[in-house]
């Protein structure tokens, strides 16, 4: 991994590995070793750019089959309107009508459920960049807080209680199955699988909703790097573990990739930029708020006026971007 000469070229030595297995692997078809070898060299690929990252060893391992989510790789041409493999697995019904030009996909199996994640190229959208600007404030009671020269307001405000319910519901169900016999243990797996799903469903919805709410209404769209990895860990974090769950149930850096991903694709432009200090500052006087705790309001000892903790953290973001941020004037500008 630390040889920067190692080449992970699945084309190059797929056949002298393949020549090399034993005799009961020979009647596994040739595709599917090919596509095994083909796995290994990308997760070689991408251990070599973390290691290149992080400077830490990684290790390349076997997938477990213990995995929730399992996906193997499937080349376009076994791919039809009559299924996968249609000639050896039989036709299939697809919830989704297949595009025209599709590249190589990947079936992936979450949950009891299996999805055919296809790529395919469409046209960017041509858009007119009136520069409008807004900052956004990841948060665990509001999802999002967004702060704009126009605007303000609170998206999926208080949202996080249904699908805490739904998570104590998941729990409720692993704990019991851990009472029963095998038989029964196996149709609580399933509800378990099914509220998982429903679970991931709403977040994902919610993630959709905003994403399409954010690209049609504004141009520049301020997003911190809101680092829950580190928040979360045991031996640093200052927050109670209730709020660690739901912090990682919003599942803030999957909504973040999916608004860059929409934003590029409609010809908008995201800008990763930093949020410390900006819930702790009083953003209209300056002064620094040390022991703010969990308070929901911020109020300033200069002035005395009050403003919601989680706005004042929207607004501190926007106005340090404008200062730290010389790439905002200059996008507005070119866009313009």
């Amino acid at each position: 991994m630390q040889e920067p000469e190692t080449k992970a070229n699945w084309k190059a030595i797929k056949t002298g590995i393949i020549n090399d297995l034993p005799e009961w692997a020979k009647e596994v078809p040739y595709q599917i070793k090919s596509i095994a070898i083909k796995d290994a060299c990308t997760a070689v690929k991408n251990a070599k750019q973390k290691y290149i990252k992080t400077k830490e060893i990684q290790r390349v391992k076997f997938r477990s089959r213990k995995d929730k989510q399992q996906s193997c790789y499937i080349p376009k041409s076994a791919i039809s309107d009559k299924g996968i493999y249609h000639t050896i697995l039989g036709a299939i019904r697809y919830t989704e009508i297949l595009p025209v030009k599709l590249g190589d996909s990947r079936l992936v199996a979450r949950n009891g459920e299996y999805y055919l994640t296809v790529p395919y190229e469409v046209q960017r959208y041509e858009s007119d960049n009136q520069g409008r600007i807004v900052a956004l404030d990841p948060g665990v009671r509001s999802f999002l807080t967004l702060f704009s020269p126009n605007s303000f307001g609170w998206i999926g405000n208080r949202d996080i209680g249904k699908i805490q319910r739904l998570c104590y519901q998941l729990d409720n169900l692993i704990s019991r199955s851990t009472k029963v016999n095998a038989k029964t243990r196996k149709r609580y797996r399933k509800a378990c699988d099914r509220l998982r799903t429903r679970i991931r469903n709403l977040i994902d919805e919610l993630h959709h909703k905003i994403a399409r709410f954010l690209v049609d209404n504004y141009d520049v769209i301020l997003l911190p790097t809101f680092e829950v990895s580190e928040m979360v860990l045991k031996n640093s974090r200052k927050i109670r573990t209730k709020s660690v769950r739901q912090m990682l149930s919003w599942s803030h850096y999957r909504f973040s990739e999916f608004l860059k991903h929409k934003a590029f694709e409609t010809g908008k432009l995201v800008i990763d930029c930093c949020e410390a200090y900006t819930s702790k500052t009083v953003s209209w006087t300056g002064e620094l708020i040390h022991n703010l705790g969990g308070r929901k309001v911020i109020k300033s000892k200069i002035d005395g006026q009050k403003m919601d903790r989680d706005l004042n953290g929207a607004r501190g973001i926007f106005l340090r971007a404008l200062v730290d941020t010389p790439s905002i004037k200059d996008s507005l500008i070119v866009h313009c």
